[in-house]
């Protein structure tokens, strides 16, 4: 039985596509789209199509990145076993000439044995050239897939370093992965 026929069965069965992709190995991703080739999932409502998104990625360029707002704040010093928790809000767009400003607010919450102890604030902004205003669906799918990975290194740098500033050992966040 070939890998498409395997996750159409599970799936038929009523495995959801997280269950597919580790009941056969493979990646969420790959039982996503095989399952979309077989017409078995249909594309979301408020999802752009690839033809229109493609178009927007196509002409778009990463003008530059500025940090607009950087707070930490440590309410007692930790001495237990250290962890951070990391929550990322897209705002945006706005547009200006040729093109918009978006970008991510991470709030980073510092961990003492699971209890907060501290918190880092970073709101970083994209300015990007596009010829395509990103409205609705196609915003929302930059949102969750290409921000990200544009403003991503630049907070974890200033997470790495206003941990360091603070006293603590640095933070240095993991690699964004999808």
């Amino acid at each position: 039985m070939s890998k498409a026929e395997q996750i159409r069965r599970l799936y038929q069965e009523g495995k959801t596509v997280s269950e597919v992709a580790k009941a056969l190995g493979i990646r969420y991703q790959h039982a996503y789209n095989e399952l979309r080739r077989l017409g078995l999932l249909k594309a979301k409502k408020d999802e752009p199509t690839p033809e229109v998104y493609g178009e927007f990625i196509a002409g778009l360029e990463l003008l530059g990145v500025t940090l607009e707002e950087l707070s930490a704040k440590l309410e007692r010093s930790p001495e237990g076993k250290k962890g951070a928790t990391v929550n990322l809000e897209p705002f945006g767009p706005e547009p200006f000439d040729g093109g918009f400003r978006a970008g991510l607010v991470m709030t980073v919450t510092l961990l003492e044995d699971g209890r907060p102890f501290g918190q880092v604030r970073a709101k970083a902004v994209g300015m990007y050239r596009s010829a395509i205003f990103p409205q609705g669906s196609v915003f929302q799918t930059f949102a969750q897939q290409n921000l990200p990975l544009n403003l991503w290194p630049y907070l974890r740098l200033y997470v790495d370093f206003v941990t360091a500033q603070m006293g603590l050992a640095r933070l240095t966040l993991p690699l964004l992965k999808f």
